[in-house]
């Protein structure tokens, strides 16, 4: 009778021991989720400016996971100039893989921009890169937890 006590507990706390391993690997693999945007002008006039975001988001580690459609934000010296449409859909990254999210389309129209606009529309009508900022924001769902996660990055945009 002891004997299957004592085989009991060490199931449980083998269970324990690696399932705690489980989510703490989990969690420092969302830590190392890397996401590269990268921005395109999609179109160009005096009274709109469309730009066509593609991002890649990189997984370096063992664990597979899930993210929400991400969320754009395009600033301009500290300005918001536009931002992308909210999706609810959700995106498997595969261990050791990477996931292309292309043609997330930002219309940026000159009322929105009215600060910069001159500068940015004329620099791209000059064949002149104008530099951006980008701010990428989604949730990443580990199934037991969702992270909040965001990254600033700067983008160049050549006409």
């Amino acid at each position: 009778m002891t004997t299957s006590k004592f085989l009991a507990g060490a199931f449980i706390i083998g269970g324990a021991v690696a399932g705690g391993s489980y989510l703490y690997n989990m969690r420092r693999a969302s830590v190392q989720l890397e996401i590269i945007p990268k921005a395109y002008v999609h179109s160009l006039s005096w009274t709109a400016l469309t730009l066509r975001i593609d991002a890649l988001l990189k997984n370096p580690t063992r664990a597979s996971f899930k993210v929400k459609f991400p969320y754009i934000r395009i600033t301009y010296e500290g300005s918001l100039l536009g931002s992308s449409q909210v999706v609810d859909k959700d995106i498997q990254i595969p261990s050791f893989g990477q996931v292309v999210i292309d043609s997330m389309m930002v219309e940026l129209p000159v009322i929105s921009i009215a600060s910069g606009a001159y500068s940015i529309i004329k620099a791209l009508f000059d064949k002149k890169p104008v530099k951006l900022s980008a701010t990428v924001i989604t949730t990443i769902d580990l199934g037991w937890s969702r992270i909040p996660y965001n990254s600033s990055t700067d983008i160049t945009l050549k006409k």
